[in-house]
């Protein structure tokens, strides 16, 4: 079922390495300059076997998949969806983590790419008809302007990629923190934190150099925290790397501020 899926849209993929169109050899994908690339059982195909180990590992994205599923960021899915096209057939989450966004903004296609294994592992458990693919930003395996709708929510982004791999009235939707997101975090970490204001100011400017900003959307909402939940998010979040976990008073959160934007783009 897995190489299945992949083989229902080839037609959508291209070789990562060299930029042709996929065929179908035995139960892999080959290009037409032979780079070959097999569907893993669990369902998604590794795309950059050569990538270095991410900084992103499963404990993160299992901590952050428990917040999600708390219900921390449902008004943030509800805004991306009602800012989604209604007839998006193909739909490509760059930067996918585990998954949770992905899933519950699908398309009737849609890729979740993500370079960190230990998330497309997660994100692809229990099957399903996404296509996953550990794959790089700067090399999406995607055809030139087949993507309705590309989400780039808390991730890094590559524009040029984007507006390549997007129609020429697709849409593009990036997530980024606003100035007091999980500022609690932030005052914890005190003279420990690597930056202590945070403006979009920069990533404004450079995605404006490909595409036209039409809208910035604010949600904000702050939520009380058990300790557990305030463990988690010390652990998803990357503001807290490279610091002993041993360090930091979970049980000091009791609160936790979500505020982010929302940037609506087209080409």
């Amino acid at each position: 079922m897995s190489a299945e899926k992949f083989f229902n849209s080839i037609d959508l993929l291209r070789c990562p390495v060299c930029g042709t169109a996929f065929s179908t050899y035995g139960a892999s994908l080959r290009c037409a300059n032979g780079h070959t690339f097999d569907p893993s059982r669990k369902g998604y195909v590794h795309f950059a076997p050569n990538a270095a180990p991410s900084r992103y590992d499963k404990a993160l994205f299992e901590a952050r998949r428990r917040i999600m599923r708390a219900g921390f960021y449902d008004t943030v899915i509800e805004t991306i969806r009602h800012a989604m096209p209604k007839d998006a057939e193909v739909v490509l989450d760059a930067g996918c983590g585990d998954g949770t966004f992905t899933k519950a903004l699908q398309g009737k296609t849609t890729v979740g790419l993500d370079l960190s294994k230990d998330a497309i592992l997660l994100a692809a458990g229990g099957g399903g008809p996404v296509l996953w693919a550990v794959g790089d930003l700067t090399a999406i395996p995607l055809r030139d302007g087949s993507v309705d709708v590309l989400l780039n929510l808390f991730s890094p982004a590559h524009y040029a990629e984007f507006a390549r791999v997007l129609k020429p009235d697709g849409t593009l939707l990036k997530l980024v923190p606003g100035e007091s997101y999980l500022r609690e975090i932030r005052a914890l970490l005190g003279d420990r934190l690597r930056r202590e204001t945070y403006s979009n100011e920069a990533v404004i400017s450079r995605l404006s150099e490909r595409f036209s900003l039409t809208d910035r959307v604010r949600i904000a909402n702050t939520f009380p925290l058990t300790e557990e939940q305030a463990r988690d998010f010390l652990s998803m979040t990357p503001l807290t790397f490279g610091i002993a976990p041993d360090s930091l008073d979970a049980g000091s959160l009791s609160e936790i501020t979500i505020d982010v934007e929302l940037l609506i783009a087209h080409k």
